[in-house]
C-alpha cells in the first residue's frame, strides 16, 4: 500500500530532483551532494552516492539536475560555475562522469533533455543565453542569445513539436525557439511583470504552456496565437513567488506550484483559480517537485534536508475549511451576505429493461464538487428618502440623513469625485479645511468632514503673533499699554452704557471697535480655547458671565508675573462703580486674620460704603499670561493627536483622506514644508502611503491627480517619480527599426517609408500621433478613435486586436 513518506538527506539539503523513466528511482542534487534512491513502498534506498570521489566533488555544486527519458544510464547537471556534467552510470569504476561542458561562465540555471532525443541537452545560464550540446561530441554547442543580460530561468523543449523550445527570463518575457535558428527567437512575448523563474508544457494539451514568476501569478498560455500583446488564457494569484510549475497528469485542467518562500506545495484547478484544490505541508520551503506518473503521487525536495512522498489521500483541502458564509457592513450602511449555492444533483437514469423503480445515479466526485461550487450573493440596502427620516423594526432603529438623499456612489466613484473636487494647495489653510469639508459631506462622509473643521478650529489662526494680555497678569510699562485698543477689557467705567459683551473680567466693552477686529479676537479666543490655555473659556463659560467680576477676578496671582503690582488696586478703586456688590451678597463670617495674605478692597455703593475683605487665593484657578518674563505654561500639543487622526484613516483603508490631510497640514499653506510637521509621521510610511494613493489614482486612470500628488510630496523618492522614465525611442511601425536619429522622425532609412503615416487615411501624420504600443500602427488621433468605436482590430490590416 503506497503512503505518505519521508527521509532525511544526512549530506546537505537537495535543490532539484529529477526521476528516471519507469519512475522507480530518483535523483536528488544539492551542495556538494548528488546521490540516487529507489522509491519502495515504505521508504526510500540509497542507490547510488556519485559524490565519492576526489574529482567529483569538485563538480557537485548543482543547481538543477534532470534525468534523460529516453536512457535511464545518463543524467545531466548543471552547476553555479557555469559547467554541464554528464554523468553515465554505466561506466564502471566509482567515478561516473563522461564529459563537461564549461561554455558558460556563469551560473546554470536549468539543464533539460531532448524528449525525443537522448543526446541533445539544453542548458540556460544567468549570461542570458542557452547553449545547445551534442553528448556524443565535444565540440562547443550551439550558441541561442536572447540578445539581453537576463538570466534565462527555465528551458523546457516542447513535446508536442520536435523543434521548439521555450525559455523564460527575468526580464518578465517568455520567447519560443526553433532550434533548427540560432540567431533570433520566432516568437517573444511579456508574460509577466516580474523575473519568469519557471515554465512547463502541458504533457496532453498541444501548445499550452504554463508559467510562474515573482509577481505571484501563474499564468496559463495557449502558444498558437500570435502578436506581442499575448493575452493569457488562465491566471491564478498565489499567496507567494512562484518558484517551480508542474502539470498534474491525467489531469488536464490541474497543475502543482511550489512557492519561493512558502514551505507548501498547492495544487490548483484553473477552473476555480482562487482557491487550491490540495495542499502539502512541508515544514521548510520546497525546492523541486515531480509527479510519479501518476495523479495521486508527488515526490519532492525541501531545504530541510527532506525527501518526501506525497500521497493526494493524505493532502489538506483548503475549499472544504473555507467558511462557506461571509457578512460585510459598507460604510454607507449596506449589509453584504454571501452563502455557499449546492449544485444540483444528476438526475436518476433507468436501466433499460430493468426492473420497475431501479434507478442509478451517478455520484459526484470530489473534483467535480470543488469545481461546481458557486456562492450567491446578495447586497441589502437602505432605501433611500428626500428628508430625514427614522424608521423603526422592532428594537432596530434606523436614520437616514438628509446627504444620503441622492443616488448610491460606487467606492471608485467616490475617489474619483474626491480627488477631483478635493483643493490641496493655492489657497488660505482655513479654506482648504472648508472646501474639503464641503467635498466630504457632499460624498456623504462625515466623520471625514469633521475631523477637516476639527483640524481647522486647532489650526486657526496659529500663525498671530499678537500678544493678548490676560487677567491676572501684572502689566508692567502701564504707559506702554494705555493707548492700546485691548485695554478695553480691563476698565470698564468709561463704557458702562455701551452694549456689554463678555471679556475676561466679566465687564462691558467698548463697542467702537470694528467688526474685523471683534472677529480676530473670537478667532483669537476659539483657538485660545481649543488649547486650553486662556482664562476668558473659565471665566465666561465656566463661572458665568460677570459671576466672578466682583470677586476681583483681575487680582488673582499670575504664576508668570509675581504677586500683585500697584497699578492693579488703582484700577479697582477706580472701576469701583462696576464692582458694586449688595450687602446681602455675603453672609456674616469671622474675618480672616492671617498676616500677609489679606488685602482690602473698598466698594462704593450708592447708600454707604463698604469694606470686604478678601483673600489673595479666593479660588484655585490660576490664570497664566501670554507675555510674561518666564513662559512656564504646559501648551497642549495636537501633533501626536494629528498623528494618530492619519494613522486611523489608513489602518482603516481610507488612504485618501490620510494623504490630503497631511498635505494640507504640512505643505499646503505656502507651498513648502512646515517645520513643525516634521516627524509628525515616519518617512517610510509616509512614503508608503504616497505610493499607494498614487497607484490608486493611477488604476483609476487620473493621471493628472496623480500627477499632482507627486508633486507636492515632500520625500524627494517620490517626488522625483516624474522625472523618471520620460525618454523613449520611436520605432519604425513597418520593419521596427529604431529612430534615433534627429531627421528619422519622418523617414524610415530601412524601409524608405514614413513610419508617422496614418493607418486610416494614409496620409503623413504632422501633428499628434497615436501608436498601438502592440502592433506599432496608428495615425490622427479622431481618425483612429473614429475608427475603434466601429472595428476592434487594427486599421493597418495586421491582425492586431488593439486596446485604444
Amino acid at each position: 500500500m503506497v503512503r505518505t513518506m519521508q527521509i532525511k538527506i544526512e549530506d546537505s539539503p537537495a535543490n532539484a530532483l529529477d526521476l528516471c523513466r519507469d519512475m522507480s528511482h530518483v535523483v536528488v542534487a544539492g551542495r556538494n551532494m548528488m546521490k540516487i534512491y529507489s522509491i519502495e513502498e515504505d521508504t526510500f534506498l540509497e542507490k547510488f552516492n556519485l559524490a565519492t570521489t576526489k574529482r567529483s566533488v569538485t563538480n557537485m555544486c548543482c543547481n538543477d539536475v534532470v534525468w534523460c527519458p529516453n536512457d535511464d544510464q545518463l543524467i545531466a547537471t548543471g552547476l553555479t560555475n557555469g559547467a554541464v556534467v554528464l554523468w553515465n552510470l554505466g561506466i564502471t569504476g566509482r567515478s561516473k562522469q563522461e564529459r563537461v561542458f564549461e561554455d558558460h561562465k556563469r551560473t546554470i540555471n536549468k539543464v533539460n533533455f531532448h524528449p525525443n532525443e537522448a543526446h541533445y541537452l539544453i542548458a540556460g545560464s544567468n549570461g542570458g543565453d542557452m547553449s545547445l550540446f551534442d553528448t556524443r561530441q565535444d565540440n562547443p554547442g550551439q550558441i541561442f542569445n536572447t540578445n539581453t543580460n537576463e538570466a534565462v530561468r527555465d528551458v523546457q523543449f516542447n513535446p508536442h513539436s520536435y523543434w521548439q523550445l521555450a525559455a523564460v527570463s527575468e526580464n518578465g518575457h517568455v520567447q519560443l525557439w526553433d532550434i533548427r535558428r540560432t540567431d533570433r527567437a520566432e516568437h517573444t512575448w511579456s508574460a509577466h511583470s516580474s523575473p519568469v523563474f519557471t515554465c512547463d508544457w502541458h504533457p496532453e494539451t498541444k501548445s499550452c504552456l504554463a508559467t510562474g514568476g515573482r509577481d505571484k501569478t501563474i499564468k496559463v498560455w495557449d502558444t498558437s496565437k500570435g502578436g506581442t500583446r499575448h493575452e493569457a488564457e488562465h491566471t491564478i494569484q498565489t499567496m507567494g513567488t512562484v518558484r517551480r510549475v508542474k502539470w498534474r497528469p491525467q489531469r488536464k485542467d490541474y497543475l502543482a506550484h511550489s512557492a519561493l518562500a512558502d514551505s507548501s506545495i498547492n495544487v490548483w484547478d484553473v477552473k476555480r483559480p482562487y482557491v487550491p484544490f490540495a495542499l502539502f505541508e512541508h515544514k521548510d520551503v520546497a525546492t523541486d517537485i515531480a509527479w510519479l506518473g501518476d495523479p495521486h503521487r508527488m515526490i519532492a525536495t525541501s531545504k530541510d534536508s527532506t525527501l518526501m512522498h506525497h500521497v493526494f489521500d493524505d493532502a489538506v483541502r483548503p475549499g472544504d475549511r473555507a467558511n462557506p458564509v461571509g457578512l460585510g457592513f459598507s460604510g454607507r450602511g449596506e449589509v453584504v451576505h454571501a452563502s455557499r449555492q449546492f449544485p444540483k444533483l444528476p438526475k436518476p437514469l433507468a436501466f433499460p429493461g430493468g426492473l420497475p423503480g431501479s434507478k442509478y445515479r451517478k455520484p459526484l466526485g470530489m473534483s467535480e464538487l470543488f469545481r461546481m461550487c458557486k456562492s450567491k450573493l446578495a447586497i441589502h440596502a437602505i432605501q433611500q428618502q428626500d428628508n430625514s427620516t427614522t424608521t423603526q423594526n422592532g428594537s432596530m432603529t434606523t436614520t437616514t440623513s438628509p446627504y444620503d438623499s441622492g443616488p448610491q456612489m460606487s467606492d471608485e466613484d467616490l475617489v474619483r469625485g474626491i480627488a477631483r473636487e478635493y483643493k490641496l494647495g493655492d489657497a488660505s489653510f482655513a479654506e482648504l479645511c472648508d472646501n474639503n469639508c464641503y467635498v466630504a459631506k457632499k460624498m456623504n462622509k462625515e466623520h471625514v468632514a469633521l475631523t477637516w473643521t476639527i483640524l481647522k478650529t486647532l489650526n486657526a489662526c496659529s500663525t498671530r503673533s499678537e500678544v493678548r494680555p490676560l487677567s491676572g497678569e501684572v502689566v508692567t510699562g502701564t504707559e506702554e499699554w494705555k493707548d492700546d485698543k485691548r485695554l478695553r477689557s480691563f476698565s470698564g467705567k468709561h463704557n458702562r452704557s455701551k452694549q456689554p459683551s463678555r471679556n475676561v473680567s466679566g465687564n462691558s466693552s467698548s463697542s467702537e471697535s470694528s467688526t474685523s477686529e471683534d472677529e480676530i479676537d473670537n478667532c483669537q479666543a476659539l483657538t485660545d480655547i481649543a488649547r486650553g490655555c486662556t482664562a476668558s473659556a473659565i471665566a465666561g463659560d465656566f463661572f458665568g458671565d460677570g459671576e466672578l467680576s466682583g470677586l476681583g477676578m483681575e487680582h488673582l496671582i499670575s504664576l508668570e508675573g509675581g504677586g500683585v503690582g500697584g497699578g492693579c488696586i488703582e484700577d479697582a478703586h477706580n472701576s469701583s462703580q462696576d464692582f458694586a456688590i449688595p450687602i446681602e451678597a455675603f453672609e456674616q463670617r469671622q474675618e480672616i486674620s492671617e498676616a500677609g495674605k489679606n488685602e482690602e478692597l473698598v466698594v462704593d455703593g450708592e447708600d454707604s460704603v463698604h469694606t470686604v475683605t478678601v483673600e489673595d487665593k479666593t479660588s484655585s484657578v490660576v490664570v497664566w499670561g501670554t507675555h510674561a518674563a518666564l513662559n512656564t505654561r504646559q501648551i497642549w500639543d495636537q501633533g501626536p493627536f494629528v498623528t494618530e487622526t492619519l494613522h486611523w484613516y489608513a489602518e482603516n483603508g481610507d488612504i485618501q483622506s490620510a494623504v490630503s490631510m497631511y498635505i494640507v497640514l504640512a505643505v499646503g499653506r505656502n507651498g513648502e514644508m512646515n517645520s513643525k510637521m516634521k516627524g509628525l509621521v515616519e518617512e517610510s510610511v509616509l512614503e508608503h502611503w504616497f505610493l499607494s494613493y498614487v497607484d490608486l489614482l493611477q488604476r483609476l486612470q487620473m493621471f493628472t491627480s496623480a500627477n499632482e500628488i507627486i508633486r507636492l510630496c515632500p520625500l524627494a523618492t517620490v517626488n522625483t517619480m516624474n522625472c523618471q522614465s520620460t525618454t523613449f525611442l520611436s520605432s519604425c511601425g513597418s520593419c521596427g527599426r529604431t529612430l534615433a536619429r534627429n531627421d528619422g522622425i519622418w523617414w524610415c532609412e530601412k524601409c524608405r517609408k514614413s513610419p508617422a503615416t496614418c493607418s486610416v487615411c494614409h496620409a503623413v501624420v504632422r501633428g499628434l500621433l497615436v501608436w498601438c504600443q502592440g502592433c506599432g500602427h496608428g495615425g490622427h488621433v479622431q481618425h483612429v478613435k473614429e475608427w475603434i468605436n466601429k472595428q476592434a482590430h487594427c486599421p493597418a490590416g495586421c491582425g492586431h486586436h488593439c486596446q485604444y
